[in-house]
């Protein structure tokens, strides 16, 4: 590499700091075009649509914007689906799983959650058919091919943060499944079952409610850490300050006396924060 291109370089990796630049360092389209690369300006989509390196299209989902809500036509939004629901559930690398998974929590199109939840138990198992993502017995309980267990669960560990960032209600229920130890044919562990927690919080749904109250419940002498998180969520969705205390916020709940209230706006945020209720 000559001098200038690796000046520019260290230059764009300081200013930067960006976890995409090593993908693009490392790429084979850096080192037959590395200034090129380095200042893509390429359309996300079409990228996804040609590009057969996967550092290169799991760079331009990062970038992808939904394109109904940013003035494109149906035809660009359903190809957009269609690739980032294959890459989600069928792709051989876990760097484009993951950018797939995280560029569909972005979408606010009702169909991605259906490919959200395929992609939850296409991390641990056999493929599924995203538009059928239900579990079935045939289904196996071991990790993709290739895939180590802890990477399996980063996989579904991103797929259930982006459900509940999707903020659609069809989620509530897979979430639900989750964060109550329910849903075991997709492989949840722990790490999973927290993510699902932590994003029951953020799902203005009773359901969201009696499900971290179970679990609250069901982990409070078992995983502290756990119940803490359910705890911090019920606080959060009903706005009651009740202790931490399974059974108070089960008489709560089945007395009707613990509905979600509004999410706080930015002043009460703040005012929370800066007196610390």
């Amino acid at each position: 590499m000559s001098r200038p291109i690796f000046a520019v370089l260290v230059l764009v990796v300081g200013l930067t700091g960006c976890t995409g630049t090593w993908d693009k360092v490392s790429s084979r389209r850096f080192r037959d075009d590395p200034v090129g690369t380095m200042f893509d300006r390429r359309d996300p989509l079409e990228a996804m649509r040609k590009s057969s390196e996967g550092d290169d299209r799991a760079t331009a989902m990062r970038k992808l914007k939904e394109p109904l809500a940013n003035g494109r036509g149906e035809p660009e939004q359903e190809e957009a689906l269609r690739l980032l629901t294959d890459a989600a559930i069928n792709d051989p690398s876990p760097v484009v799983r993951v950018a797939a998974i995280d560029a569909l929590g972005r979408f606010r199109d009702p169909r991605a959650t259906k490919s959200l939840t395929a992609a939850y138990y296409q991390a641990g198992g056999t493929p599924v058919d995203p538009l059928n993502p239900a579990p079935t017995a045939t289904r196996s309980l071991a990790g993709p091919v290739g895939f180590a267990p802890e990477v399996a669960s980063v996989i579904r560990s991103r797929a259930v943060e982006s459900l509940a960032k999707s903020n659609n209600p069809e989620a509530v229920p897979v979430l639900v499944q989750i964060a109550t130890g329910v849903e075991k044919t997709g492989g949840s562990d722990r790490d999973t079952r927290l993510a699902a927690v932590r994003g029951l919080k953020s799902m203005r749904s009773q359901d969201s409610v009696a499900a971290l109250a179970k679990v609250l419940a069901m982990e409070k002498t078992r995983d502290p850490a756990m119940a803490d998180r359910a705890h911090e969520g019920l606080v959060a969705l009903t706005g009651q300050n009740l202790p931490d205390d399974p059974q108070q916020w089960d008489l709560a709940v089945r007395n009707g006396q613990a509905p979600v209230v509004a999410e706080p706006n930015f002043i009460q945020q703040a005012a929370s924060w800066a007196f610390g209720n």
